[in-house]
């Protein structure tokens, strides 16, 4: 329906040259790129394979809403400590921060040497705003971003590009189409037209522009050239999956099936959606796209008043799977704490986290070293407990354990339970006849 208004033979060149790049893409990622990651990351990194081929790691840091301020110490820290993937959006105005904070950490000497083999390439997961959509629009955002996120060091950058939002809606309180169309520079006004009066179709434009950036760059993978600004070799990062993020199912079946040449390889959402919409992700499952999440830290694991038996789960599990981890290796005892148990809940799914946090501790908590130690120590009753906590901590309403009670005496029987304070008696069963369960 997109394309009904060019000549058909276009459509028809157009779509075989898609399909003649998408298999130059695979077959590079197949023999190019995945063989050299497989050498280059350390295995405490859990990984994930794209539908594309290429691998990205499981476990990330997000710097989206950080103080700008403390963003080149974070990206510091967290690359001294092994991380690969690093989650922002356009809207965050900080890509060239992260730039800079890459481009001086690779020049201290701590990423390695000067050559494209001693550094492991990076992964920036970062997104196109809703006020970007349109075709027009959005290649302006992706080629903005772009620019953005060159470094000046012989390090490969991976970007992951996704469409942050379907739609600006007005029903949304923070939201504010038209004060924000209104705001925008005059470029962006004149290079095309405002999204928010076409909602239901205009991310379905940007798409288009995503999947021709995802294809022309993978023409130029294999080159890898660099770029100038002013005196320094400039690393031009590059397009290597395309995605989305917060769209519903119906947004979802609408792109997926309705014709997209390039179907999303990533679906970044709340952890919410992990255990309650059901339909979503297994329609993500179905399309093999990759489940990355966020609001991890908020909307699990710093919810633990309204919900203090859920908690005091993670906090069981925390020490039994520190434990087990320190016996295993004496060498290396990282921090462990209910954080690291969520987060390895959904490493061990094959879905991925991107936590943000600032301070040193929660940092570590985060890592993939700290996630990967504990990973191999979680047990299918690990997983069963936490699939009870976890939502419960999510939804502030405290886990209830079930208790059956078998009567061997020769009478019948009721249950009380004891209040621990007031010791007041409360009947919590029916009459159980001998030999009877209740």
């Amino acid at each position: 329906m997109l394309l009904s208004n060019r000549p058909i033979m276009m459509s028809v060149m157009r779509s075989t040259q898609r399909l003649f790049l998408l298999s130059l893409i695979t077959a590079f990622f197949d023999f190019g790129i995945c063989r050299a990651e497989e050498d280059s990351l350390p295995p405490s990194q859990p990984e994930v394979v794209l539908r594309s081929g290429l691998k990205i790691p499981l476990v990330g840091f997000g710097i989206g809403n950080l103080p700008h301020e403390s963003i080149p110490q974070v990206v510091d820290d967290q690359l001294r400590a092994g991380a690969r993937l690093i989650d922002t959006a356009y809207a965050s105005n900080n890509e060239q921060i992260l730039a800079d904070a890459i481009s001086k950490f690779d020049a201290s000497g701590e990423g390695g040497g000067g050559t494209d083999e001693e550094l492991e390439p990076l992964h920036v997961v970062t997104k196109v705003w809703y006020t970007h959509l349109g075709y027009k629009r959005t290649r302006l955002s992706i080629q903005e971003s772009l620019n953005n996120l060159q470094v000046t060091s012989n390090r490969p950058i991976h970007v992951h590009m996704l469409l942050h939002w379907p739609r600006c809606d007005d029903e949304i309180p923070w939201m504010n189409c038209e004060e924000e169309e209104n705001n925008l520079p005059q470029l962006v006004k004149d290079i095309g037209p405002p999204p928010h009066l076409d909602k239901a179709d205009a991310f379905l434009e940007s798409w288009r522009a995503m999947e021709d950036v995802y294809l022309d760059h993978s023409q130029k993978f294999t080159r890898l050239g660099k770029l100038r600004r002013g005196q320094s070799d400039v690393r031009q990062p590059f397009v290597s999956s395309i995605g989305v993020s917060n769209f519903g199912l119906e947004d979802m079946k609408k792109l997926v099936d309705g014709g997209s040449h390039v179907p999303p390889q990533i679906y970044q959402g709340n952890s919410w959606l992990v255990f309650h919409d059901p339909f979503l992700m297994d329609f993500l499952e179905e399309h093999s796209i990759f489940f990355q999440a966020f609001n991890v830290m908020n909307g699990i694991v710093q919810k633990t008043n309204n919900a203090p038996a859920a908690n005091q789960v993670l906090t069981d599990l925390s020490r039994e799977l520190a434990a087990e981890a320190y016996y295993k290796d004496k060498e290396y005892t990282p921090m462990i704490s209910e954080a690291t148990v969520v987060l390895a809940y959904f490493i061990r799914s094959n879905f991925g986290v991107i936590p943000r946090a600032a301070s040193p501790s929660h940092q570590q908590e985060n890592s993939s070293k700290a996630v990967s130690a504990i990973l191999s120590h979680l047990t299918d009753y690990h997983i069963k407990q936490l699939e009870t906590a976890i939502p419960a901590l999510m939804k502030g309403e405290d886990a209830h354990t079930s208790v059956s009670f078998m009567n061997a005496l020769e009478t019948s029987i009721q249950i009380h339970w004891v209040h621990p304070k007031t010791n007041e008696e409360f009947l919590v069963s029916n009459i159980i006849n001998p030999g009877s369960v209740e």
